[in-house]
């Protein structure tokens, strides 16, 4: 049995159980890469030949994190054939990914927020980029859920707002509500609508796409004088984890509200959260500030 025959056999597998279709795209993309050194450098499949290839990762000029996507995906696709009994070892074992970096990341500022969002009034264009944001920083939304939102999932029941979401990336279902703001900038909006359309977020020609929502982020910075690239989809869901955190929230409920599996992705932003308490002690105990006052 080929090595191509195996990696197809297991990514058939993976769709049976029902996995994302992101999740689908990454197996293909990363093991048709190790197909292909493979048939080219190795002979048999062991662990001398599985160290070579990882080697030859850590040897090329991607990042640390992308090698640690094609490591980890390896590592499943081994696991799984010793499951099946195609192996004799388990060759994942030979090889362990590496841990993600832990970057800080210039996200935009209370200030500027309030800058970004300053800049959506007056039109029904502007109602509607204002309550695009105030859903991302209210709920920490990924992009592919938020222009899957109908009309119909929203719930307005007293004092609470409330959608599930079934996540396009890891397949959790959970749930996202909305604050009193949010949701007074959402109905607002939504009174602009005189069309029949479901889809919950609408541009001039039909449901808002993803490239729609990247293109009015970029406009709204721009008005904002901030830097495009700060301002993106995934900068908010950034910014919803570390508000939560910095507000007094919890990590059990931020994990289920944002539909995260692991808590290595928490871990970033707790640190983040943590960065102004950080800049707040040293400005207070800085060693050379007090050093030199005396």
């Amino acid at each position: 049995m080929t090595i191509h025959t195996l990696t197809t056999d297991f990514i058939l597998a993976r769709q049976a159980d029902g996995r994302a279709p992101r999740t689908i795209s990454d197996y293909h993309r990363t093991l048709n890469n190790f197909t292909h050194w493979f048939t080219r450098h190795a002979q048999a499949l062991d662990r001398d030949t599985i160290r070579r290839y990882v080697a030859s990762l850590y040897a090329s000029d991607w990042s640390l994190g992308t090698v640690g996507i094609y490591v980890r995906n390896l590592r499943a696709f081994l696991h799984w054939l010793h499951l099946e009994g195609k192996t004799q070892e388990n060759l994942a074992r030979a090889v362990k990914a590496p841990k993600p970096a832990t970057r800080i990341e210039n996200l935009p500022t209370d200030r500027e927020l309030l800058d970004l969002i300053h800049t959506c009034q007056d039109d029904r264009q502007a109602l509607r980029d204002r309550a695009l944001i105030l859903t991302f920083l209210d709920t920490g939304l990924r992009i592919g859920e938020l222009v899957k939102m109908q009309r119909a999932d929203l719930h307005f029941d007293p004092d609470l707002t409330w959608f599930q979401i079934h996540a396009t990336k890891n397949d959790v279902i959970h749930l996202a509500f909305l604050g009193q703001v949010t949701t007074c900038a959402l109905l607002q909006y939504l009174d602009t609508r005189d069309d029949a359309l479901p889809a919950l977020w609408t541009g001039l020609r039909g449901p808002l796409t993803p490239t729609g929502i990247y293109k009015a982020l970029r406009r709204r910075a721009l008005q904002a004088d901030l830097d495009p690239r700060r301002v993106h989809p995934h900068a908010f869901r950034k910014l919803f984890a570390t508000l939560w955190t910095e507000n007094g929230g919890d990590r059990t409920r931020l994990k289920c509200l944002g539909g995260w599996r692991s808590d290595a992705m928490l871990d970033r932003y707790v640190l983040l959260a943590g960065r102004a308490k950080l800049a707040a002690g040293h400005h207070r105990y800085a060693p050379v500030d007090h050093l030199l006052r005396q």
